[in-house]
């Protein structure tokens, strides 16, 4: 199952984690883990001031969240609301491939 945690300060979404495979077919046929991907992936290209964001992808992680004492662009802010909107619709389809959780910190 891909975990998949928002990271909230007091008002806001400033980041996201990204952990684990779909298991919905075997690696590299799966199409459930594919547009996981893709939704993550796609968006993080979208953010304007990546630099402000401590950022990791390997295989089966993926992290971006604000850094300290950084303050989060409106375009940013709207980027990672459609990446949590587009994964919610995925894992309204798959439930058992994908959840979707939210922390907030501060």
């Amino acid at each position: 199952m891909v975990k998949v945690t928002f990271i909230l300060n007091k008002t806001e979404y400033i980041g996201l984690i990204v952990e684990g495979h779909a298991n919905f077919a075997e690696y590299g046929k799966d199409i459930v883990c594919s547009a996981i991907s893709s939704v993550v992936v796609g968006g993080l290209n979208g953010i304007k001031n990546i630099e402000s964001f401590d950022v990791s992808i390997e295989k089966g992680y993926v992290k971006c969240i604000l850094k300290d004492n950084e303050t989060i662009s409106e375009h940013d802010k709207v980027v990672l609301e459609t990446i949590r909107y587009q994964l919610l619709s995925i894992q309204e389809a798959r439930s058992k491939n994908i959840q979707i959780r939210e922390e907030r910190i501060g």
